[in-house]
């Protein structure tokens, strides 16, 4: 279960037989937000934008989930404290009041007080209960709740709770079984009526389908066709990897073959920039490590932007922290430098170079103000 959580974060570097463009040795996937125009950067600030509706609804149904858990932790850890306990083998008997079955939850077993003091609790049930204890299936059951919480809208996570409960009653019924009649167990099985209405955390018969406990008690299991399914599960697993690998592969593909006629794509490989968080615009290309919009105004920290001047010259200008002023189409900058380039000329060597404290730059003309300015000039 982990394992396939963490398996998909996990991008491993293959070599392709594939015809794949090399532009994109160096780059990698955008992380970020891409946007394209102004009517994407107005739909990006709506509030009622569905991704936000999806937020909101995940948070709030993670936070009900949550309280329920917690609520359910701390009713069962109440009732240890006020109940009275007795020792039993390696476990606790908390005597309750309430007209349960017996449950488990870690070494603690609660059973109703005046079944226990007239003796009408079967030793079977206990060392039912006994058997969760011993084998920690609380840890089990917390983890996959916990899951639950903030993974609710995957059902595969449902689906290896019920896994995951209704295989403790497998273990615990296995264990009962070893030291006791079969034909007998399963009619106490058969003849107990769900009645208990306790937390969900605990362990309990309520968790389990009878009929697939009473078949996986007589079930005959060879170890050839467990080391057969096993076999299976591998290979399976193997294919899925292999699949998952070359769809890593597809989106690289599918991402140079969206952007590679775009006319800031050949600079960023020429200059072994790797895009982050970036928003195109005709003549501007600009990204950084965060990139944010407010009132037309997109503010980028560690800020890089590509200006296309005409055919053969290109600006690039970097600066710890920069806005730009989509209504005004000015960039202003701040303790940086605005570098010029041939734009034909493979040399990455800018042919003028301007160190600022402060940049004014008008996008359209091509005009730009800045102080404590220092040129360098390098024409080739």
């Amino acid at each position: 279960m982990f394992f396939s959580m963490i398996i998909p974060l996990i991008v491993i570097p293959v070599k392709s037989n594939f015809p794949l463009n090399s532009s994109l040795d160096k780059l990698t996937i955008i992380t970020g937000q891409i946007l394209q125009g102004q009517t994407t950067i107005e739909n990006s600030a709506s509030v009622l934008s569905l991704q936000n509706i999806l937020t909101t609804l995940f948070i709030i149904i993670s936070c009900i989930l949550l309280t329920r858990f917690t609520l359910n932790i701390f009713r069962l850890i109440v009732k240890i404290v006020k109940s009275h306990k007795v020792p039993y083998h390696k476990t606790s008997l908390v005597l309750i009041d309430e007209k349960t079955l017996p449950y488990s939850f870690f070494k603690y077993v609660f059973v109703n007080r005046s079944d226990f003091e007239e003796g009408k609790i079967e030793k079977e049930l206990l060392m039912h209960e006994e058997v969760h204890c011993s084998q920690y299936h609380s840890i089990d059951i917390i983890v996959i709740e916990l899951l639950n919480v903030f993974l609710w809208f995957n059902p595969a996570t449902w689906l290896f709770k019920k896994a995951i409960l209704l295989n403790h009653e497998y273990f615990a019924d296995n264990e009962v079984i070893v030291g006791n009649d079969l034909i007998e167990y399963q009619q106490l099985l058969v003849n107990i009526i769900l009645r208990n209405n306790a937390n969900y955390l605990v362990n309990n018969f309520k968790f389990s389908s009878i009929k697939s406990r009473l078949k996986m008690m007589t079930k005959s299991n060879p170890l050839h066709n467990a080391f057969l399914r096993k076999i299976s599960a591998i290979s399976l697993f193997l294919i899925v990897a292999i699949t998952m690998t070359f769809s890593q592969e597809i989106k690289k593909s599918d991402f140079d073959m969206n952007y590679k006629k775009a006319w800031w794509y050949p600079i960023l490989k020429k200059h072994n920039m790797e895009p982050r968080a970036f928003n195109t615009f005709d003549p501007v290309f600009e990204m950084g490590t965060t990139n944010s919009i407010n009132g037309r105004i997109v503010t980028l920290e560690n800020a890089v932007f590509l200006i296309n001047l005409d055919k053969s010259e290109y600006i690039i200008i970097k600066s710890p922290l920069a806005y730009h002023d989509l209504d005004k189409s000015t960039i202003k900058a701040e303790d940086g430098i605005l570098e010029k380039y041939h734009s034909k000329s493979k040399d990455t060597h800018p042919f003028e170079t301007y160190s600022f404290n402060s940049l004014s730059y008008q996008i359209k003309g091509g005009k730009f103000k800045a102080d404590n300015v220092q040129v360098t000039t390098d024409i080739k």
